[in-house]
């Protein structure tokens, strides 16, 4: 049996949304000017032309847009069935997952999985339901500590309801898969705890991903959904992996049947990043093996010759030139973060070494991989996924990059105009000790002194 859903015409609040054409029009015949602007303009008293997801004025100053939340006027009714969900679905707050919050997980709005798709998983989850209410809530109010107490209560119902399908056989791998990164973001997001980057939700994510692999098959038809969750479990481990203390690192990270899954996505178009999964296996392997030797002080030269070699002969797949320049940003944080760790010795390959000294090759790809990331236009959906590598290129910016210091700062803060995460702020923060360091003559990577303020930033 089955019903249907229909979202009601909303209030339009202030900000910037991208409409589908479908709601566009409506909007156009609905409206045919917006008086609606940003609340830093509003304070102003001055017209703000709603450019998303920074308006052209704060770009021009270097301030954070912080837009209201607007929700499109129309009516949608799409088929639903009949489930356990009904009686805790908040229509509203699911509505702004599905036009605002889940646009912020892919790099092109029509193909996103994560949107309407997922209502077919959701109506089987109630713990589904509950942390993609409370993201949304809490997405709203740029993850404050004064965070609505319905995204307090949406979590915590989130948990209780995730441990009693887990103890189901017949739950839906998908589901419990996206609950569990979901968990582990909206604990990554909390202000006040810079130690809290979900670990143990990452954990059982990286428990739940392994009975997943079994439904990735070379077919891209055969399960849709079932790569694109892999996809974004490797997307969040890649992330996450310099994160984890060693000793504590679960055996399923880099276990046999993930290599093989990875394997066989190959080159296929994941909704979120595009064809650079093995990039991304890659990556976070680099980030385990950093982490290992940031500890314990030891270096395994052969395995970083491993490293390098895998990182420069992973090949670029044939892509739009915006994507191209995420990808060889991409490449460039792994590069650099195993040259830092590691220092010269004679395993790397990389030619380039045979000119430059090391310390002026980890220069020279950084200042080419923060031009490269800010090709890519403010308005762009790529923007989200830029934290990581520019954050590690900036690291390595010297006082004499004070312009393009600037331009990294005034990038991070439109990316935090658009995914609102407080992880952001504190990068900016974190940044600008590198820099001052730098000033005194010292080098640290961002990553050593993230680890020894006891911040764990979860900015993917």
């Amino acid at each position: 049996m089955t019903y249907r859903v229909r979202f009601e015409p909303v209030i339009s609040f202030a900000g910037a949304f991208t409409p589908t054409p479908a709601s566009a029009a409506l909007t156009r015949s609905t409206r045919s000017k917006s008086k609606l602007g940003c609340r830093q303009c509003k304070t102003k008293r001055v017209k703000c032309d709603e450019t998303y997801p920074v308006c052209q004025r704060c770009m021009r100053q270097g301030l954070i847009c912080t837009a209201p939340p607007r929700l499109t006027q129309w009516q949608l009714e799409i088929p639903w069935p009949l489930s356990a969900v009904d009686s805790v679905v908040h229509r509203r707050l699911l509505q702004y997952w599905l036009e605002r919050v889940s646009q912020t997980l892919v790099i092109d709005p029509e193909d996103n999985p994560y949107s309407f798709p997922i209502l077919e998983y959701i109506a089987k989850s109630p713990a589904l339901v509950h942390i993609i209410q409370s993201v949304s809530a809490r997405h709203e109010v740029y993850y404050s500590t004064e965070a609505t107490v319905t995204a307090l209560e949406e979590r915590g119902n989130a948990l209780v309801s995730f441990q009693a399908e887990l103890e189901r056989p017949q739950a839906e791998p998908r589901a419990s898969l996206l609950t569990a990164m979901l968990l582990a973001l909206s604990h990554g997001a909390d202000h006040e705890n810079m130690a809290d980057y979900g670990k143990e939700h990452i954990f059982a994510a990286g428990i739940l991903v392994r009975r997943l692999v079994r439904y990735i098959s070379q077919d891209a038809e055969n399960d849709y959904m079932a790569r694109s969750c892999f996809g974004m479990y490797l997307y969040m481990d890649m992330c996450t992996a310099f994160l984890i203390d060693p000793s504590q690192q679960p055996q399923h990270s880099n276990s046999l049947d993930i290599s093989i899954a990875v394997h066989k996505m190959g080159h296929w178009h994941h909704p979120m990043y595009g064809s650079c999964t093995e990039l991304l296996y890659i990556l976070a392997n680099v980030g385990r093996y950093f982490r290992r030797a940031l500890d314990s002080k030891t270096h395994d030269r052969q395995q970083e010759g491993i490293l390098e070699h895998q990182l420069q002969g992973w090949a670029l797949s044939t892509v739009n030139h915006p994507l191209g320049l995420l990808y060889e940003s991409l490449r460039s944080h792994g590069l650099i973060l195993l040259y830092r760790i590691s220092g010269d010795h004679g395993q790397f390959t990389n030619p380039a070494l045979a000119d430059l000294a090391m310390e002026d090759l980890i220069h020279r790809d950084a200042i080419r991989t923060i031009d490269r990331l800010l090709e890519i236009p403010d308005s762009s959906n790529y923007l989200n996924f830029q934290t990581i590598p520019i954050v590690t290129a900036a690291s390595e910016l010297t006082i004499n990059d004070g312009r393009l210091r600037d331009k990294v700062r005034q990038r991070l803060k439109a990316i935090y105009s658009l995914n609102r995460l407080p992880a952001i702020l504190r990068a900016i923060d974190l940044l600008e000790e590198v820099w001052t360091a730098r000033s005194y003559g010292h080098s640290p990577s961002w990553l050593h002194l993230m680890l020894e303020k006891g911040w764990r930033l979860q900015l993917g």
